[in-house]
């Protein structure tokens, strides 16, 4: 009787899924046959209707991404860390894997963000977000998609620790006394503890968890005992954490316009962001611009 098909199997079929939507050459060898492993497919084929609309633009113009699944499986990973402090970590994999097959779906690189329709829905939509950028920057930085990947699966729970601070001091729409401001500031090490007992422990998303409110110049939080640098995946999920940020609507303000907040990383590069981050994280959401699709939440998937 054959056993449960395990992480590798599931990565392996989603990496195929994800070339064939991408338009990647089909690789015969691919083809799991029967009694070889616990996950057995055929062969993946997608179809497509290029010849109604060839031109890329229009293509991306049409898409309907929902994203609707994902959305509940992130609300269900939080609801689940928040109740059993554990991450399902092959649940995480898998939506990161999700969110990069929604990238490349129509052969062109495409960030599918979410728009927030109510601020209790804020800890779900930015994660998702900072993910898909995170991926995107990684990928305009050339890098393996093996660090892709793990800066998707970092993204996707730098804010992780949030499980544990009261949802009345999250959502609270004016000042922050010292009390709560201090409950907030405690996230990171929260989500790193979280991160770091796992049965797989994520070292990489541990740090970036760590790291991401930790500024170039030094400040930031959680407090440093003593001056270092920050991990090259914190600076890069840091930058990704503060447009999304930027780019949503707030209790206490509007969201910010792309290219008000894109100014905003110029000009505080080198003081809070890494310049050459930043320098090619600008250029690409400028250049992607037409390609950032804004995908409405799905209703009732608060976190």
């Amino acid at each position: 009787m054959a056993g449960e098909a395990g992480p590798d199997e599931f990565q392996e079929f989603l990496d195929l899924l994800a070339g064939r939507l991408a338009g990647r050459p089909f690789d015969s060898s691919s083809i799991r046959h029967e009694g070889n492993g616990n996950l057995r497919f055929g062969h993946v084929s997608v179809h497509r209707m290029d010849s109604v609309l060839p031109a890329a633009a229009s293509v991306l113009a049409t898409l309907d991404y929902g994203l609707h699944e994902e959305c509940q499986a992130i609300h269900w990973l939080h609801e689940e860390v928040s109740r059993s402090g554990r991450l399902p970590l092959l649940e995480a994999e898998v939506l990161v894997q999700s969110l990069s097959v929604a990238m490349h779906a129509e052969r062109a690189t495409v960030l599918p963000l979410l728009q927030l329709k109510d601020f209790d829905q804020y800890t779900t939509t930015h994660s998702m977000n900072v993910a898909v950028l995170a991926m995107g920057l990684a990928e305009a930085l050339d890098l393996g998609s093996a660090q892709v990947r793990a800066v998707g699966v970092a993204g996707l729970l730098h804010d992780l620790g949030k499980v544990r601070v009261p949802k009345e001091v999250l959502l609270k729409p004016g000042k922050l006394t010292d009390a709560e401001r201090a409950e907030i500031q405690r996230h990171p090490a929260e989500g790193a503890r979280i991160l770091l007992a796992g049965d797989q422990p994520l070292d990489l998303a541990a740090v970036v968890a760590y790291e991401h409110h930790l500024l170039l110049d030094g400040s930031g939080y959680p407090c440093r005992h003593s001056q270092r640098d920050t991990h090259y995946g914190s600076r890069l999920v840091h930058l990704c954490d503060v447009y999304d940020a930027l780019r949503t609507r707030r209790p206490y303000r509007d969201a910010w316009e792309s290219e008000t907040a894109l100014e905003y990383i110029e000009q505080r590069a080198g003081l809070e962001f890494d310049p050459a981050l930043a320098a090619v994280f600008t250029a690409m959401v400028r250049r992607w611009d037409h390609r950032v699709m804004a995908v409405p939440e799905v209703a009732g998937a608060a976190s």
